[in-house]
């Protein structure tokens, strides 16, 4: 401390050496703020200290390795740039398609995730413009990185392959992923009732809705799935966002993802993205340009077993959950877009009463396009029902997902005709495995629910009908269920 010093130093010899009253005070004043700032320093250091999260190796994931590719043919390319100048002919002279203005046309970003979906992303970029026209295997995006490819018959990728994550094939039967317009315009081409679930490369014809901007350049949007595509025909316009379609994976294609081309009033190839090694044009299109490599969490997903990702085209087992009892163990899963080398994640479970129950933290140690990573954790066998949270802190954004603890879920679904209609007063009944059953009557619509089904056990749901007749159903309520439907016979 600094006044012991001083008296120290004045203490010479046995002689003492006086200082005036102020000296004295100054001095005094000097060690308070020196004090002060210690304990301030302290303080900060043990706040630090606890904000930061004991790195945990994940139970399992890493790198999402199969980012879907495609290709079109030069005859195939021929052929549709041959039915768009048709088009575009004959919506001139009927006056449905303004000539071309020389004015700036600007891009969002083509994909969304549909109304309702608890994602934070739905996608992540798999291969931009290859900028290198040797093949193969001579690779060159806008960045002068190589996301991107060429196949050995002189193929080089033409488009932006924007691809669903997590989840793919789940997202396209779900219609989870939409393909939005980029920009206004008029439509001057389209194909539809394609087979969409291509897994590799081949022959077939896909779906794709194709856009005139007003200065005449013109954005392909393929891969499209079967029947989603916007109901307005050639000639119509549609508007900056509007839906398109929903992102499958008809045509030449090894997985649902979006395929984006531009071209430019006269016909020639752009790479929307600004770029070093860009040398189809000098400007970005986009309104906002997204870095290289664009970091964020597409989800947080709580899970009862670790997800499956099955054989193409099967729809991935995800084993979601979103109901546990006291004692359970949580599956916690991060999946990221663009996450890149030593990026750290933060992560904590948090009960109902805000106060964190366990926390841990992430270090990137690769860089993926995508990627995913999973821990188990035991809650404790007195955890305080309610609504838990799962949340990580990356990339200077917080994520978060809710999760129930509770020793009841629900079971809900619908009770149906032999032709699908919602069938009134039928009556439903779930009997637990001591013989205790409760009944309810469905509603106008077919509907039935059960609350407050206790969890972890079986039940047999039998369906009576003056009508109709219904096979039982045993289900396992280790979750809230949803869609416990009925079809009846004759």
């Amino acid at each position: 401390m600094l006044l012991p010093t001083l008296f120290r130093q004045s203490i010479q010899r046995g002689r003492m050496t006086f200082h005036s009253p102020l000296s004295v005070l100054a001095g005094i004043f000097v060690v308070f703020a020196i004090g002060l700032f210690a304990l301030s320093e302290s303080g900060q250091d043990s706040a630090l200290a606890q904000e930061v999260s004991p790195l945990v190796e994940p139970d399992g994931g890493g790198e999402f390795l199969l980012a879907p590719m495609d290709e079109i043919t030069d005859e195939q390319r021929e052929a549709i740039q041959k039915q768009i100048r048709e088009n575009v002919a004959k919506l001139q002279r009927s006056g449905r398609l303004a000539p071309a203005r020389p004015e700036a046309v600007v891009l969002e970003w083509p994909t969304r995730k549909a109304a309702g979906l608890p994602d934070y992303g739905v996608d992540a970029v798999s291969n931009y413009v290859d900028q290198n026209a040797a093949f193969p295997n001579q690779l060159r995006d806008w960045n002068c990185g190589t996301r991107t490819y060429d196949r050995s018959n002189g193929y080089n990728h033409k488009g932006i392959d924007i691809f669903t994550w997590p989840f793919s094939w789940r997202k396209m039967d779900n219609n989870e992923a939409e393909v939005v317009a980029g920009a206004p315009g008029t439509i001057v081409l389209k194909s539809d009732g394609n087979f969409d679930r291509s897994c590799s490369f081949n022959s077939n014809s896909w779906n794709a809705i194709y856009v005139q901007h007003s200065d005449g350049s013109r954005a392909w949007y393929g891969h499209l799935k079967s029947g989603s595509l916007n109901a307005k025909a050639v000639g119509d316009t549609v508007v900056t966002g509007e839906k398109l379609g929903v992102i499958g994976s008809s045509g030449n294609s090894t997985g649902p993802h979006l395929h984006f081309e531009l071209y430019n009033a006269a016909g020639q190839l752009q790479d929307p993205y600004q770029g070093p090694c860009n040398t189809l044009n000098t400007t970005t299109w986009w309104a906002a340009q997204e870095p290289y490599r664009a970091s964020r969490i597409n989800s947080l997903i709580l899970h009862s077993a670790p997800p499956s990702f099955n054989t193409c085209p099967a729809q991935e087992t995800t084993n979601e959950k979103s109901l546990y009892r006291p004692g359970e163990s949580v599956l916690a899963a991060a999946y990221y877009r663009d996450q890149t080398t030593a990026q750290s994640s933060q992560f904590s479970l948090i009960r109902p009463d805000g106060t964190v129950f366990q926390a841990w933290s992430h270090n990137s140690p690769n860089t993926y396009s995508s990627s995913y990573w999973f821990w188990s954790r035991t809650l404790p066998a007195d955890a305080p029902l309610g609504e838990w949270k799962l949340r990580s802190v990356y990339n200077s954004e917080t994520y978060e997902r809710t999760f129930t603890v509770d020793v009841s879920a629900s079971v809900a679904g619908r009770i149906l005709t032999p032709d699908e209609r919602g069938l009134r007063n039928a009556l439903v009944t779930i009997t637990d495995s001591q013989g205790v059953s409760r009944t309810v009557n469905t509603s106008s619509f077919g509907y039935f629910g059960f609350d407050r089904v206790a969890l972890g056990q079986q039940y047999t749901i039998r369906v009576a009908s003056k009508r109709y007749r219904f096979s039982a159903r045993t289900v396992q309520v280790n979750d809230n269920l949803t869609g416990v439907d009925f079809a009846g016979q004759e």
